[in-house]
């Protein structure tokens, strides 16, 4: 993206970019597509893309700012926009794992799990050292029951990166679900020391672990007695 940053500002400040029959100014082009692929407030990225792309990009440019959209759209959960976007912007780049990623997600949060699952094949396909979709796979599989499918994608997912947290925490979720809880607890401790001090995830993950914790303890105190 940083490339068709820097192309796209090169033909703004040329003057190659206009907005229907009427040439925006540099100044102003500029300052969308800076605000479009940067990290202005959400609201006013969407805006900034949106002129960006009346302006009459194309190629890697109109990708970048289909994207970016489509991104934003899915974090204010906006999930057809996101969609859409997305989808504009692979008609014009089917080799960028990030936006197969991206729309996965947006579908995995529209509940659409098949669709989302066909996403992130394609995303492995292109990328299978990526441990991001691979681990989005597995919880694609986890939120359809399919848990031992999913225990399979979280853990080549860590076998890839052995930092991934959000892979230790579903794996950990996955065997919690299951009753697998010694296991859960092995992971769930591993996710935690992960996390600096003060991290925001940290509140969740605290009441995940006591979860499993105190099903653990239960489990243990019910054995005797089934002896």
């Amino acid at each position: 993206m940083l490339f068709g940053r820097v192309l796209l500002k090169s033909l703004i400040v040329a003057g190659l970019v206009v907005s229907g029959s009427m040439s925006i100014t540099p100044a102003k082009a500029a300052s969308d597509v800076e605000d479009c692929l940067g990290r202005s407030p959400a609201l006013e990225r969407i805006g900034a893309c949106t002129r960006a792309i009346e302006a009459g990009l194309s190629g890697r440019q109109l990708v970048d700012a289909h994207t970016a959209r489509g991104v934003t759209y899915g974090q204010l959960g906006q999930l057809d926009n996101a969609i859409t976007d997305l989808t504009t912007a692979l008609d014009n780049e089917k080799g960028d794992v990030n936006i197969w990623v991206a729309r996965a997600r947006a579908l995995f949060n529209k509940r659409d799990y098949d669709k989302a699952m066909l996403d992130l094949a394609e995303a492995i396909k292109l990328d299978p050292k990526s441990s991001i979709p691979i681990n989005l796979m597995g919880k694609n599989h986890f939120m359809l029951a399919n848990y031992d499918i999913a225990l399979k994608f979280f853990g080549e997912a860590i076998e890839l990166d052995p930092n991934h947290y959000n892979a230790f925490v579903n794996r950990a979720t996955t065997y919690y679900r299951t009753n697998q809880l010694p296991e859960a607890m092995k992971d769930v401790n591993a996710a935690y020391l992960m996390l600096p001090p003060g991290d925001s995830r940290r509140r969740a993950l605290v009441q995940l672990k006591v979860a499993i914790e105190r099903a653990f303890a239960s489990q243990q105190s019910a054995a005797p007695a089934s002896n």
